[in-house]
């Protein structure tokens, strides 16, 4: 399973392989226009889409989202004001991989002037390699001598489309997300079902006059204690109504001065009525079910068939054999 990676530079403006520019105005419109559900640009190596996700030529990951930052670069021992374009990206297995090898990767972004007509850039590929000479400046002067016969031509998804100079990538993945962290540590989507329970708990603890919270309470084992020499203390005179147990509330009556508890008490008597009631009903009609078919049982023995006709009784006949001649 992936992890999100945070923001990373993945591009700033400047040369491409085939000797155009990558123009501040789109970045800035990649950023504003990208959107996963429209078009999803994939993570590949060295801008090589395989035919099979097997391999060194698969699926490395996903972009999410991207957005733009003023950068400050060293050209020619001079600092420049560029703009850099960065990518939030879902990093497959494989991605991970190498970025916990520690190897320096570095991408390089593939760019649609002017996507689906719209005459605005569009971000349509991310790649990754860990070979800077591939698509390096020497790479893109090469590249950009050659024209439409340049090595990198087969490799874009539209012969419109450009290939950025590469970028010294830092991927560094975000912090697990707090719901997956609430997850872990018992809380998340269950807390509710959780605290009903507790809450139903500590309302049943107070009815028998336990502690609802003394389960949750930690046990620590505190220092060991030198005890000291029994001190002889006199016992109080016991009181003379103290074992009459009907000056003394109970602690089931002390609970019902709770509302929760009074509440909860009224509905589950309110639940055994309907229950009781329901038996009832039902031990009626099986009442009356056992008397009409008792009925009916003793009425159909007494009537009489009408529509029967008896054969009668036939004796047999004689012993001599006649021949009709």
């Amino acid at each position: 399973m992936g992890q999100k990676t945070r923001f990373f530079r993945v591009a700033t403006s400047g040369a491409t392989t085939d000797g155009r520019n990558i123009e501040e105005r789109w970045l800035r419109e990649m950023a504003d226009t990208y959107d996963p559900v429209t078009y999803q640009a994939r993570v590949n190596l060295e801008h090589i889409r395989g035919v099979s996700p097997e391999g060194p030529f698969g699926t490395y990951g996903d972009v999410l989202s991207l957005r733009t930052e003023p950068v400050q670069l060293n050209v020619g021992g001079k600092l420049e004001n560029r703009l850099g374009l960065y990518a939030e990206v879902d990093a497959h297995d494989p991605l991970v991989d190498l970025s916990s090898k520690k190897q320096k990767l570095f991408t390089s972004i593939e760019v649609n002037p002017n996507f689906a007509g719209s005459n605005k850039a569009y971000l349509v590929g991310l790649a990754v390699t860990d070979n800077p000479a591939s698509l390096g400046t020497e790479m893109l002067s090469f590249c950009a001598r050659q024209g439409e016969h340049s090595p990198l031509a087969a490799r874009k998804q539209d012969p419109g489309n450009l290939f950025s100079a590469l970028e010294e990538a830092a991927i560094e993945f975000a912090d697990a997300p707090a719901a997956h962290a609430a997850g872990e540590d018992g809380s998340g989507d269950s807390g509710g079902e959780d605290s009903a329970a507790k809450k139903m708990l500590g309302v049943l603890a107070r009815a028998l006059g336990l502690s609802a919270s003394s389960e949750a309470t930690p046990v620590v084992a505190a220092a060991p204690v030198i005890p000291a020499a029994p001190a002889v203390v006199t016992p109080p005179a016991e009181p003379a109504h103290q074992h009459n147990s009907a000056s003394k509330p109970s602690t089931f009556t002390a609970a019902l001065a709770d509302p929760q508890v009074r509440e909860l008490a009224q509905a589950g008597l309110a639940l055994f009525s309907r229950a009781v009631d329901t038996l009832d009903k039902l031990g009626e009609r099986s009442a009356k079910t056992e008397t009409d078919l008792a009925e009916l049982t003793q009425r159909l023995a007494s009537t009489p068939a009408t529509q029967f006709r008896e054969r009668p009784v036939h004796t047999g006949g004689p012993d001599i054999e006649r021949t009709d001649c």
